[in-house]
């Protein structure tokens, strides 16, 4: 697996990559033409991930990361990862598949939201799991990404 570390400079540097525009037109447009909930997944659940491990950097492992509403408030009510979780709790799970070309198999997961947002701990591996949350992270990154290269290949 992949060190935590690098998991957390990566969702950073997504998040980040994220406020380029025409990246917001891809996952308007992804809001449109995919399957329900793979725009927010893109976009709003990575920077949530993101958030929470930069602005929490207290944590060695994704096992140990969690979040309740008093630490996420304790400086200020309705900030980015506040408003998250108000709109996403309870929200039903999202199951996603994915292609492993490497493998030749089809991986499945689920995303899954907290039943409500209060006091009591919410862990990020309950929401997903490590493993899945990194593979599949990547992968939706990497096709977001994917949308703003013209080609790849050797230079002439």
């Amino acid at each position: 697996m992949v060190s935590f570390s690098k998991v957390s400079q990566t969702f950073a540097i997504y998040a980040e990559l994220l406020e380029y525009e025409p990246l917001t037109y891809v996952l308007e447009a992804m809001k449109k033409h995919r399957p329900p909930m793979e725009a927010e997944i893109g976009g709003p659940l990575f920077k949530f991930v993101r958030n929470v491990l930069a602005h929490f950097p207290i944590f060695e492992s994704w096992d140990e990361v969690w979040i309740s509403k008093d630490l996420v408030n304790w400086q200020k009510e309705g900030l980015s990862i506040d408003r998250f979780l108000k709109e996403f709790s309870g929200h039903a799970e999202v199951k996603y598949r994915f292609w492993e070309a490497d493998k030749k198999q089809m991986t499945y997961m689920s995303i899954l939201f907290p039943e409500v947002y209060d006091n009591n701990r919410i862990y990020l591996k309950d929401m997903i799991s490590e493993k899945d949350g990194v593979k599949f992270s990547f992968i939706m990154m990497t096709n977001v990404l994917n949308t703003q290269v013209e080609s790849v290949g050797e230079k002439a």
